[in-house]
């Protein structure tokens, strides 16, 4: 990678607060030693942050398609997507080649990493982080209802999710996770150079299969809840049998799938617009390949 450029995006979401301030302590604090010119701070949506709000129109990490309608290219967020993509994409006047996206969830997900398809370069970052710090990556992929992801745009990215935590509530602990992750994609490209860092034989992601949505009676309105023994089981698996929901008369509504797969994103509250309770998806290893670690240095 002969420029080694990094966007760190946070506030592509306005209402998650926790990214914003940590990515402006990391740089605060950066800035007081030397300038680093190859990594670069941004936030992804200033009008919704301001309002402290998901976003003003639409979401702006659906985006990014640069393929829409003309009606929906009166937008904010789609205009704030090409201005971003025109200024900071990897042939912007301001190029980065690689793109992180600082993401919470009020899911009980812990500390992971989003890929979104299997670029050797994504999954290269994503196993390199996964070996450090023993994240799970959830590999979104295969879903024509969720596109237009902000990293999607550029050569290289992916997303760092955590939580759990509420919307527009400060929580020093989510602060310090992000500064670690921070720190270390400070210099993880010129340790990879330099052979520092070595690819994992393995990375073990979660594959996204399909969502599914709370139970709902005639007229759409939610009649049943997560089951409490569902409740912050992110990351765990669900067999045939096991509860999925209560719903308003008491009943259990059990998973009737013959295949054991591990549900994401249990109950977050940004979903509920989408009509997702919880996405399943399914366990699969991958082979490292050295390929990877030439292909990401290869701009």
């Amino acid at each position: 990678m002969n420029k080694q450029r990094i966007l760190i995006v946070s506030g592509t979401h306005g209402n998650e607060i926790n990214p914003i301030y940590a990515a402006q302590k990391f740089n605060n604090l950066k800035m007081l030693n030397s300038v680093n010119k190859t990594v670069k701070y941004i936030l992804g949506n200033p009008e919704a942050v301001s309002n402290g709000q998901r976003y003003i129109d639409i979401d702006l990490n659906r985006s990014f398609r640069f393929d829409e309608s003309q009606s929906s290219k009166n937008h904010y967020e789609v205009k704030r997507a090409f201005q971003l993509f025109e200024e900071y994409g990897p042939k912007g006047l301001n190029p980065f080649q690689v793109a992180i996206d600082l993401h919470t969830t009020t899911s009980c997900m812990g500390t992971s990493v989003v890929v979104y398809g299997r670029r050797q370069k994504d999954l290269c970052l994503a196993a390199i982080l996964q070996d450090k710090f023993g994240l799970p990556v959830y590999l979104h992929e295969k879903d024509s209802n969720q596109t237009g992801f902000l990293v999607e745009a550029w050569p290289c990215g992916l997303v760092i999710e955590i939580g759990p935590v509420a919307q527009n509530h400060y929580d020093p602990i989510i602060v310090k996770r992000f500064l670690i992750i921070l720190d270390y994609l400070e210099s993880l490209v010129d340790e990879i150079k330099s052979s520092k860092v070595k690819l994992p034989r393995e990375i073990k992601i979660f594959t996204h299969k399909y969502s599914i949505d709370y139970p709902k009676d005639e007229n759409n309105i939610i009649n049943g809840l997560i089951h409490p023994l569902r409740l912050n089981q992110d990351w765990n698996p669900v067999k045939h049998g096991d509860p999925l929901f209560l719903n308003i008369h008491g009943e259990t509504l059990v998973y009737l799938g013959e295949e054991e797969l591990y549900p994401v994103f249990i109950g977050e509250a940004a979903y509920r617009e989408k009509n997702i309770a919880m996405s399943f998806t399914r366990k699969e290893i991958i082979k490292c390949s050295n390929e990877w670690i030439m292909n990401l240095l290869d701009f």
